[in-house]
């Protein structure tokens, strides 16, 4: 990077960053299904800089770049400096690890050294191979690997100027050309110096001894004066400058007085200011030390603590940067300038020296749109020849605006002063400006755009278009020449004439809604609001009601409301603090009692309408009396609760209100319990001599007692009361059934008779049935019945699921559902033939049915084809456990769909789908059948569910995020199929109710766990 000081060197350049990838994982499992090839593969992702540097002897040090770029708009409506900071950092950090975690994993087990910045979502990865980072880049979050870079920062260049012994005595305490140019002085006489406002910047250090200087140091006069406010990419904690470039542009934005000659001149522009430093160019401007000043102006640390900290509460409010590289667009530090203006601090940069060479010759950063670039002009009021011109990124007008850049007397190490040239000297007056501007004004502290729109619109125009652009917007002078007291002025314009307080109104206590109402202003404004709880900003809590919950026990609350009106600064009032929230009653409805009011059958305690997020325990009566163990949502009566009624109470509580409880209405007597039992099978051959055996299903509940009689022609057979009966030839073509009878204590009796068999001659083959087929869900079971002699003139089937009769299965194919899932097939044949009688022969059982053959593996570099010969359409499920599972579904042009969490995860692959993929981390993705679990009355913090067949319909709570440190969402799907499928969704943070919709199928939860309560 080039200190921008003076005529240009060798020109750098480099191109726009690479578009971010979309992942498109690849898979199916073992089947040579053709994938849909993926656009960036990982070697891709490795520009051809960085391909050239590993082509060189040796490893290299390179950047891992990660795509992911956090939003940070929200940022702007934070009133508070100190919760605006803090939220920028905890956002910016929270991607960067997300994002970094998968890399960071591979780097430590493979050894290798790296460091990891969060302001840039970046790793610097020591001495790697190109292997290494071939690796590294099939990361799906990777963007992009990009080689180091290292440049030489030109010497300064002085300028004639008078000799010292030729300076006026008049002229002592007279400020500079450059300060009256831009008429600060005329603020200084209205007392406005800079006062409350922090500067810094990223140089080459500054020389804290100075007399000019060491009074504005903000580590002046503190017990460890240099915690926090100085920072050096050379390892020295204290201020300290063997260059003199970065002494000399602190010196003009909040500089003292420095001696020429015999008299002590003026120099700085806000003197009244503070100023803090980061040394970034301190050890010869490599790009991993910019990088890391940028993050310390965000987020200061103390540099010689052994732990650092950082608080972002001791960010400086403005920061220059006199530093780039001429004839560049390059990207370089945009996303960390861009988290500088989310968190309030308005940001200069030089725009090169180059101005020699033509049109076209602006440098990065200043050349970025998002920046703002300052030229240079000479004292006669002329633009310096060497300040770069424009235009820059995309056709954008560079510079932004000019200010003094030639022949700039300022401080230099050692006591030292001297006349420098260059936009490293312009863009110190800018930075300086805004520390007057946001001095004078607080309602402009952190207005990025604001404060620019001000400079823009009272810059001196000059109108020279040589270089293109117009008469007040030119590539040569950008707006025009800085004033900052016609910016002092417009701002002072731009504010209200009348603002008022807000104030709030209700009752203060939790559960019970207040309100913000604000008298009008002059002129009208449309409001935003924010509460806060003893002072410090509520998440969320940005409308004109706010309803305390129990985080706000005890707390005064208030309101800030800020006001904006075209033309006008945006400004905030805050209102004063209630009362104390006081404890809150909870809203409560007596519960009722749901479900069939007998033995063995589940009844659910429902609780009604009480305050949203209330956590409920149950205790359960009979005749009033309680029912030892019965505690939970659902309650199933055993024969002691026989002839009872029976009630519930539900006991309510939620932080920061008064615990409730209702009692139920009592049901009817509990009826006896009814047990379902399906018909017995008479399994054998009915000819005389043989043997016959019953065959009972599984009973529900499980019975007592179980006892057989068989019948002859309807008539009771004496004595034949057990499992098995031997046939007689005098009961030839007659009918045999047997019933069975079973009993349990508490429930009706239940009594069921066979199929009736007539007894004829043997056959002699009558073989058992054979079951073939893959045991699945979803395919195909075949029952073959083998050969009979005599052939019988009629067969029928019947299929069983771990006993139990399949209503319906009455073929010799049989095709396993979702319910059949972990079960043992078997399957009976029953013949017929006149003369033969009835035979009924059962197959042995299958293994468990297993999940359904449909099924295939998320990758994190392919994409999969959709078709019948690839990936089905269909839905399909997955369990990713707590990995991170991403989806997606594209056409040829254009992603589809898309979804990505953890725990059970769906999505319907739709048929004019060109491909899908997923991530690895997904695992094995199985067609979806319904019946393959019993629906759940409860969840786990992550997944998605089918509901109806996972999770039962119903109202659900939850006492909100497990972890304190996240936030929880929950979203209502009407299908799998991504975005175009959401219903609703919403953000929990604390305990809340929500009742599913009728139009729902899935419901997803990440970050917290609900129960149903009714």
């Amino acid at each position: 990077m080039l200190a921008l000081l003076a005529v240009p060197g060798t020109a750098f350049a480099a191109p726009e960053p690479a578009p971010v990838p979309i992942p498109v994982p690849n898979a199916l499992d073992g089947s040579g299904v053709e994938p849909a090839q993926h656009a960036a593969e990982p070697a891709d992702k490795i520009t051809p800089a960085a391909k050239r540097a590993f082509a060189a002897p040796g490893d290299t040090s390179f950047w891992l770049r990660f795509a992911d770029s956090p939003d940070l708009d929200a940022a702007g409506a934070i009133t508070s400096w100190s919760e605006r900071g803090k939220y920028v950092y905890d956002t910016l950090v929270a991607a960067a690890e997300a994002s970094q975690e998968q890399a960071i994993a591979e780097l430590e087990a493979s050894g290798t050294e790296y460091t990891s910045y969060w302001a840039t979502n970046a790793i610097l990865v020591e001495d790697g191979s190109l292997g290494l980072a071939t690796d590294l880049a099939a990361d799906a979050d990777v963007l992009e690997i990009r080689p180091t870079a290292h440049y030489e920062a030109p010497e300064p260049v002085e300028v004639a100027a008078q000799p010292e012994t030729s300076v006026a005595p008049s002229a002592a305490e007279s400020p500079v050309w450059g300060l009256t140019a831009i008429n600060a002085d005329d603020l200084w006489s209205r007392g406005i110096t800079g006062e409350g406002i922090v500067v810094a910047n990223i140089d080459t250090g500054v020389d804290g001894s100075h007399t000019a200087l060491s009074g504005q140091y903000r580590g002046a006069g503190a017990a460890d004066p240099d915690a926090y406010n100085f920072f050096s990419v050379d390892g020295r904690p204290d201020p300290h400058d063997a260059d003199g470039h970065g002494t000399h542009t602190m010196g003009t934005m909040v500089g003292g007085s420095v001696r020429v000659g015999v008299v002590d001149r003026p120099v700085g522009v806000a003197p009244g200011a503070e100023w803090i430093a980061a040394a970034g160019g301190a050890d010869g401007w490599a790009d991993e030390d910019l990088i890391a000043s940028g993050e310390w102006i965000l987020a200061p640390y103390d540099q010689d603590s052994a732990d650092p900290v950082p608080d972002t509460t001791k960010r400086p409010h403005v920061v220059n940067n006199s530093w780039g590289a001429d004839f560049s667009t390059d990207p370089f530090m945009e996303d960390i300038v861009t988290a500088w203006e989310a968190a309030g601090i308005f940001a200069t940069f030089a725009n090169g020296n180059a101005g020699g060479f033509g049109c076209e010759a602006a440098g990065s950063p200043a050349s970025r749109t998002v920046n703002y670039a300052v030229g240079a002009f000479a004292e006669g009021g002329v633009i310096a020849d060497f300040s770069s011109r424009g235009p820059g990124q995309s056709g954008t007008v560079k510079p932004d605006i000019a200010a003094p850049g030639a022949g700039i007397l300022s401080a230099l190490p050692g006591e030292g002063s001297d006349y420098l040239s260059g936009t490293s000297m312009a863009a110190p007056h800018v930075a300086g400006a805004v520390a007057l501007l946001w001095s004078a004004d607080p309602e402009l502290v952190g207005n990025v755009q604001a404060t620019r729109a001000i400079l823009d619109g009272t810059a001196r125009d000059v109108n020279d278009t040589s270089c293109g652009g117009a008469a007040d917007d030119n590539n040569v002078w950008g707006e025009g020449k800085l004033d900052v007291l016609a910016a002092y002025e417009l701002a002072q314009e731009s504010t209200f004439d009348a603002t008022t307080t807000p104030t709030i109104s209700g009752e203060h206590q939790v559960g019970k809604p207040l309100t913000a109402s604000v008298a009008p202003w002059s002129p009208a404004a449309a409001f935003t609001y924010q509460w806060r709880r003893d002072g410090d900003m509520i998440a969320g809590a940005r409308k004109s009601t706010y309803t305390p919950d129990g985080a706000d026990l005890g707390a005064e609350l208030s309101v800030t409301v800020v006001g904006s009106a075209g033309g006008h600064t945006p400004t905030s009032t805050t209102s004063v603090k209630t009362p104390e929230i006081t404890v809150g009653t909870l809203a409560a409805s007596t519960p009722r009692i749901d479900g069939t009011v007998r033995v063995g059958s589940t009844l659910r305690a429902l609780a009604g309408s009480w305050t949203s997020g209330t956590r409920f325990t149950y205790r359960w009566y009979a005749d009033g009396t309680v029912i030892r163990g019965a505690t939970g949502f659902t309650f199933t009566p055993t024969a002691t609760q026989r002839g009872k009624t029976l009630t519930v109470r539900i006991f309510g509580s939620r932080a920061g209100y008064n615990a409730a409880s209702r009692i139920s209405g009592a049901t009817s007597a509990v009826a006896a319990g009814v047990i379902s039992q399906a018909r017995p099978v008479i399994i054998g051959r009915a000819t005389p001599g043989a043997t016959l055996t019953v065959s009972r299903p599984p009973s529900v509940s499980s019975p007592d007692s179980v006892s057989y009689r068989w019948r002859l022609d309807g008539q009771y057979i004496r004595g034949a009361t057990k499992r098995t009966l031997t046939m007689r030839s005098a009961w030839r073509g007659h009918l045999i059934t047997v019933g069975a009878t079973v009993q349990k204590s508490g429930y009706t009796t239940k009594s069921v008779t066979s199929a009736s068999a007539r007894v004829g001659g043997a056959y002699s083959k009558s073989p058992n049935p054979v079951i073939s087929g893959t045991k699945r869900v979803g395919s195909t079971l075949t029952a073959t019945r083998g050969t009979w002699s005599p052939t019988p003139s009629s067969f029928s089937f019947q299929w069983y699921a771990d006993g139990r009769p399949i209503s319906g299965a009455t073929t010799s194919r049989y095709r396993p559902t979702g319910s059949d899932y972990k079960k043992e097939i078997t399957v009976t044949v029953r013949t017929y033939r006149a003369g033969w009688g009835t035979t009924l022969r059962r197959s042995a059982a299958t293994s468990e049915v297993l999940a359904s053959a449909v099924r295939w593996r998320g990758d994190d570099e392919q994409a999969w084809l959709v078709g019948p010969d690839s990936v089905p359409a269909t839905t399909y499920i997955a369990q990713a456990g707590s990995a991170g599972c991403e989806w997606g579904r594209q056409s040829p042009t254009e992603m589809l769909g898309h979804s990505v969490g953890a725990g059970q995860r769906l999505f319907t692959v739709v048929g004019t789908d060109d491909s899908v993929w997923a991530s690895e981390s997904c695992g094995i993705w199985i067609k979806y059948y319904p019946g393959m679990a019993r629906p759940s009355a409860s969840t786990a913090a992550n997944g998605v569910y089918v509901l109806g067949d996972h999770l039962e319909r119903g109202v659900y709570s939850t006492t909100g995020p497990v972890d304190a440190d996240t936030s929880c969402t929950y979203t209502f799907y009407k299908g799998f199929y991504g975005q175009d499928g959401v219903i609703s969704r919403g953000t929990v943070a604390e305990a809340t109710t929500v009742t599913m919709p009728s139009s729902a199928k899935g419901f997803e939860t990440s970050g917290c766990s609900w129960k149903r309560i009714g």
